[in-house]
């Protein structure tokens, strides 16, 4: 499976499990339920749009739902995420905190923004978002990685850097190949 699809596949679980949360256990009718499904059915189209590189299909479908359900952050979040990606760092701020406003512990969110942070220098914001996105998720494993590199490379605290990275290693799914490297390297400069 590639990673895109693997990507869009964890969207799309993301978002289905927060509707959850705000959703009622059982709807109270069948118009509610026949809603979801159309919720559901269109998140679904979208994410698919995204994971085929069809990004404006993709960014429409999302500002459609994001218009019609302003209280689920998962559209909001692949507007972000798609605005980063296309280098639009302040849209992709401006979506990213408007998730927060309707789930402020949505750890894809603080993870990027934590990168758009300590992309702009803005290094002690960067940890801030991290480490809130490690006390939302602490096996999150893109802001435990995000957060060793920003100790290691930008601040100059490589112990804490190697802890996080043996955490990331532990968590992560496929560890990044380079790892056994960052770790001796960060080890050798305590």
């Amino acid at each position: 499976m590639s990673w895109t699809r693997a990507y869009g596949i964890c969207l799309l679980a993301m978002f289905l499990m927060s509707g959850c949360v705000t959703a009622p256990s059982s709807p109270e009718s069948e118009d509610q339920a026949a809603e979801q499904a159309v919720l559901e059915a269109s998140f679904s189209e979208a994410v698919q749009a995204m994971i085929e590189g069809d990004l404006g299909e993709a960014r429409a479908r999302f500002e459609r739902l994001a218009g019609e359900y302003p209280e689920k952050a998962g559209p909001m979040a692949n507007l972000g995420i798609i605005a980063f990606r296309e280098g639009e760092t302040e849209t992709a701020r401006q979506w990213f905190e408007r998730v927060l406003v309707v789930n402020p512990q949505h750890v894809q969110a603080l993870n990027h923004l934590g990168v758009i942070a300590r992309n702009a220098g803005e290094f002690e914001d960067a940890e801030q978002y991290y480490r809130a996105a490690l006390a939302a998720d602490q096996d999150y494993a893109p802001a435990i990685l995000n957060l060793a590199f920003l100790l290691d490379i930008y601040l100059g605290e490589p112990a804490g850097a190697v802890e996080l990275y043996e955490r990331y290693q532990a968590v992560a799914s496929e560890p990044h190949p380079r790892l056994e490297d960052w770790i001796f390297d960060a080890k050798n400069r305590i």
